[in-house]
């Protein structure tokens, strides 16, 4: 009612409800996921592409060109040392990668041709998938013949020959400025179509999860008109019906009870910035009595200035400050705080006082480090995972750069694990990764040294400051360490216990080079410890 003790008018909500607004917002989602689904498809496929890429690319550089130039593409090639060789590499290319099929080298019949030869094949003689030297290739050539044409590599989409349906990666092998083969791996269609749809299952669930927000945005403003609604009419009833003043005083009585108990330290200070009251939050988080601050300035302002200045220009701006702190306690302790302030003015605009709120980040900041730390953490074996190698090894050849010191790569390989799943199974397979890991972590220099797992059975290590000596004197220790283990492996050639082979490079950083050539060395010297008997180290 008003002054005169006329009941005020109603005002009528208005009927219409802005639906055609949220329509349009959830097909604007609606086309942004659609996008965004079709965007990472295409980046799925391009990231295998580019993988398939690089793996034939690496496994090309493994092989002599001259030795692979030597074999004539004819069936008195097969004993030859040079041929028995090179299918030893290939074989060893296709037990260190289980995504691979089958392994070959081709070449064409002659210059110019189209149709090739098979130079070496992975597969064994007796396998019905061999094909012994000489034999032609009678299944599509046209990504062949580019290979071998351009000399550049090729990653194929699907193709079909008498052995199935493939993914082929193709890199030529160059010899003297000429292509005197062309190296093929084949992956199995279903494999390479999952690992690329995992992206776009990620992108579902991406875009998904994001129409899901916009769904509950705008259930959310719907719910919120209709409470408006509701508070408004609540609002005419509560004009109608003046609240008394034990009414009043009971509300102030319970929002002194929710400052003196709520679990965010809070603070009331005058403009001049002393505290004039805290509540029990506040002494709980600072180890200070309520009684030792009323009247002082916070200790976080007389200790740094340009705080108090910072907080002066946020509120002059905008009677609202907030910032992440580091909040030092009376043990002298820090503790991560996320502070707010803002702003209490009298009628005439004139500060009465600013409301300051703590609230304690301590789990947050705890959690974040923990989640950083899961991402450089190899979860199987609990040791640094392949990127965390990758971000080691390139800030050890800068500083190795900067500080001209040495650095040495150690590439470590279980002996015939393959075998040892089959024998055991891979719940013995993925214990006996970790026991190794294990050991090589407790064999690894304290002071910067690295151990990680670089994919599959095989591992890493990241040597700062050590010359080649030093670096295969810790190989050693590292390979005596896991074949003390004594882990039964019957599947091994004459049975004996699980060995590691290991190659070692080493190399006073330059800026003309790069840690992936060192990488690729010791790899090169891995491959050459196997191929001489294993469980040793080739340096």
């Amino acid at each position: 009612m008003d002054q005169t003790g006329r009941s005020s008018p109603r005002i009528p909500a208005s009927p219409h409800s802005p639906l055609w607004l949220g329509g349009l917002l959830f097909l604007v989602a609606l086309l942004a996921a659609s996008g965004f689904v079709a965007s990472m498809t295409r980046l799925g496929e391009s990231l295998e592409h580019r993988h398939g890429l690089e793996l034939v690319e690496t496994a090309a550089a493994m092989f002599d060109p001259a030795q692979v130039a030597s074999l004539r593409g004819l069936p008195e090639d097969a004993g030859t040392s040079a041929h028995d060789q090179v299918v030893a590499r290939l074989r060893a290319l296709r037990e260190a990668n289980p995504e691979f099929r089958f392994a070959y080298l081709m070449r064409p019949l002659a210059a110019g041709e189209s149709r090739f030869v098979f130079l070496a094949d992975a597969e064994h003689p007796t396998s019905a998938d061999y094909s012994a030297p000489g034999d032609a290739y009678d299944g599509p050539s046209e990504n062949l013949a580019h290979a071998a044409r351009t000399g550049q590599p090729i990653f194929s989409d699907v193709v079909a020959d008498d052995w199935g349906e493939w993914v082929s990666a193709l890199a030529p092998i160059r010899h003297e400025g000429k292509v005197v083969a062309v190296l093929g791996i084949d992956l199995a269609h279903e494999a390479w179509l999952h690992a690329r749809d995992r992206y776009r299952t990620f992108a579902l669930a991406i875009a998904g999860l994001g129409l899901a927000l916009v769904t509950l945005f705008l259930l959310g403003l719907h719910l919120q008109r209709r409470a408006g609604e509701r508070l408004a009419s609540l609002g005419r009833q509560l004009a109608e019906q003046l609240e008394t003043l034990e009414q009043a005083q009971e509300g102030l009585r319970l929002a002194d009870v929710v400052v003196r108990h709520t679990s965010e330290a809070i603070m009331v200070l005058d403009p001049g910035f002393r505290i004039l009251r805290v509540n029990a939050a506040y002494e709980r988080l600072t180890g200070r009595r309520a009684a030792d601050v009323v009247g002082e300035v916070p200790a976080a302002l007389s200790r740094d200035p340009a705080l108090a200045r910072r907080i002066s220009a946020a509120i002059a701006a905008g009677d609202h400050w907030q910032e992440e702190l580091e909040l030092i306690r009376a043990d002298g302790s820090p503790t991560p705080v996320g502070a707010l302030a803002e702003v209490v003015r009298d009628g005439q605009g004139r500060i009465e006082h600013f409301i300051a709120v703590l609230q304690d980040l301590s789990d947050r900041k705890a959690l974040e480090a923990r989640l950083r730390e899961l991402s450089a953490t190899d979860g199987l074996t609990g040791i640094a995972n392949r990127r965390s190698f990758d971000e080691t090894l390139a800030r050890e050849w800068e500083r190795g750069l900067r500080h001209a010191t040495p650095l040495a790569i150690v590439m470590a390989d279980i002996d015939f694990f393959k075998r040892y799943n089959d024998t055991y199974g891979h719940v013995a397979g993925d214990a006996c990764l970790q026991q190794v890991a294990a050991a090589l972590a407790s064999g690894i220099r304290h002071g910067g040294d690295t151990v990680a797992r670089y994919g599959g059975e095989e591992f890493a290590v990241v040597l700062p400051g050590a010359d080649a000596a030093a670096a295969c004197a810790v190989a050693e220790s590292l390979r005596a360490r896991v074949e003390a283990l004594a882990l039964p492996h019957a599947g091994r050639p004459g049975g004996g216990v699980v060995t590691i082979s290991l190659g070692v490079a080493a190399a006073l950083p330059a800026r003309d080079q790069s840690p992936t050539g060192l990488v690729e060395q010791a790899d090169q010297r891995l491959y050459r410890a196997k191929e001489s008997g294993r469980n040793r180290v080739c340096g």
